[in-house]
């Protein structure tokens, strides 16, 4: 008989903008730890049992409370770049990077199963300009990554120190999933009115709607098996939705996890692309 009992899941950054997107369904599946550097919503609505924690700056015995006795982690927070210049934006971005290993770290001493994170398409932007010019058909999970700005940069290194702890290098192999969000928001029409229409075109290809991005990530935390065809665990999911025009592939995601998005941005969105490109 499979187990009733839930999962207990540490979400961080838990008052951030993707994370409120999956509180409604984590709260009702899982049993949830919560935390953030803030008590707030990006709208100062307060957030219900989160823990005012900042995860770069905890010492070793909080982080070891922490994450003792949790499943799977979540990991959603971010530390938000203040500078413009690129030396800010690096050193910045290279906060995020020490964070997410901290999390890692933590993860593998303390026996979690699975982390799972929220990354971005940007770890491989600048795939897109071969996309528009003709020259690249599909951007895959697989492809080298090739980011064009730091923060795409520090994604692409979760990536990479995700596999060497998944690979069993550093002890026992830590399950890992790294999800490429691309446009997580609602694409209204209005805002493109005055712009290039591959711009618009760029967002509905990449839209994600709330439901597909709590259904990416619940079977994210609860496949039992993701490993890849050498035996690691460790994937790398593109988070869109089933849109006519994307161009970034699902296909390990619909057979690695049964990813079956429900919503197409040429549905969601029709009035507006009536409007701008029919």
């Amino acid at each position: 008989m499979p187990s009733t009992e839930k999962k207990r899941v540490l979400a961080t950054g838990a008052t951030g903008y993707i994370a409120q997107q999956l509180l409604p369904v984590l709260r009702e599946r899982y049993e949830l730890r919560l935390v953030d550097i803030k008590s707030a919503d990006r709208a100062g609505h307060p957030v219900a049992g989160v823990e005012s924690l900042d995860l770069l700056s905890a010492d070793t015995l909080t982080l070891q409370r922490l994450f003792r006795g949790v499943d799977t982690v979540v990991h959603c927070g971010y530390h938000r770049p203040t500078g413009d210049d690129p030396q800010s934006q690096y050193d910045d971005e290279k906060l995020n990077v020490d964070m997410m290993q901290r999390v890692y770290q933590h993860a593998l001493d303390a026996g979690v199963r699975r982390v799972v994170a929220a990354s971005t398409n940007q770890a491989a932007k600048w795939y897109e300009q071969p996309y528009y010019q003709g020259l690249k058909d599909r951007v895959l999970p697989e492809d080298y990554p090739r980011a064009d700005n730091f923060y795409g940069w520090a994604k692409a290194s979760y990536e990479a120190l995700g596999f060497l702890y998944a690979c069993g290098s550093l002890g026992s192999k830590l399950e890992v999933v790294q999800i490429r969000i691309v446009v997580p928001r609602d694409v209204d029409a209005a805002r493109f009115e005055d712009l290039p229409r591959e711009r618009y075109v760029r967002d509905l290809a990449g839209y994600i709607s709330e439901r597909d991005l709590q259904q990416l990530f619940t079977k994210s935390i609860e496949t039992e098996v993701i490993d890849d065809e050498f035996g690691i665990p460790f994937q790398i999911f593109y988070g869109v939705s089933n849109n006519a025009r994307k161009f970034w592939s699902i296909t390990n995601a619909r057979k690695v996890i049964g990813y079956a998005p429900e919503d197409d941005s040429e549905v969601r969105f029709a009035d507006g692309v009536d409007r701008l490109l029919r």
